[in-house]
């Protein structure tokens, strides 16, 4: 009767580790709720996105914020567009920083040429139509770009937002035209390996270039007396 009661308690504890496991793996592959807040969906084209798959994941200094929705081909550009959603509640400025921001951008409109040279009420018309403009805005300024990043040496391809440090924000729904592909290993090796070769022909060029002009100098003949 113990032995079957103490085989009886492993078969649970291997029950729930196993499942315990499961979740885990699922967890960690995003195979499972993103649980995003206020999400939207955003896009952007890479040269090269090998090894990158749907519902990995999408950071910005370090911290999670989205995931990849989907990768298709754009077949006029050949180039594999990358949509992904992003969770709102991390990407959005709250109401003051808001307006924080809008003062910083109306105090940039009012050093620009078109407002000097307008009058007071298209000033006060452009000064609406900026704030209007940025009412959908999020945090990810005009300048930032996404790469294809690699988690550890051989891990997962994820998408890494890096900050550009502009003032003109990028508004929900937009086009991140600031991209940098996957960089294969093999491509690596063959810029290496190519790159190599060409300096070594560039420079034994140039030293039988060197070595033919003595050799030209001398056998010119000399009419000087």
């Amino acid at each position: 009767m113990k032995s079957r009661t103490s085989e009886l308690a492993v078969g649970i504890f291997v029950i729930i580790f196993g499942i315990a496991l499961f979740f885990l793996a699922m967890k960690v592959s995003g195979l499972v709720g993103t649980n995003l807040r206020d999400s939207y969906s955003m896009t952007a084209q890479f040269d090269n996105v090998n090894g990158l798959k749907p519902r990995a994941k999408v950071t910005m200094s370090g911290v999670t914020i989205g995931r990849v929705e989907s990768i298709t081909l754009d077949p006029v550009s050949r180039l594999a567009t990358v949509k992904f959603d992003l969770d709102g509640k991390l990407t959005s400025f709250n109401a003051e920083q808001l307006k924080e921001v809008q003062k910083n951008a109306l105090e940039e409109l009012r050093y620009s040429a078109d407002y000097e040279q307008a009058d007071a009420a298209k000033q006060k018309e452009m000064e609406q139509q900026l704030i209007r403009n940025m009412t959908s805005i999020t945090s990810l300024d005009e300048d930032a770009y996404i790469m294809v990043a690699t988690n550890g040496l051989l891990g997962e391809k994820y998408l890494k937002v890096v900050p550009g440090g502009g003032v003109n924000y990028l508004k929900r729904g937009d086009v991140v035209s600031n991209t940098q592909g996957t960089m294969d290993l093999e491509d690596l090796i063959s810029k290496f390996i190519t790159g190599g070769a060409g300096k070594a022909t560039t420079g034994s060029t140039a030293t039988e270039g060197s070595t033919s002009q003595p050799a030209a100098a001398e056998a010119e003949p000399s009419f000087a007396e």
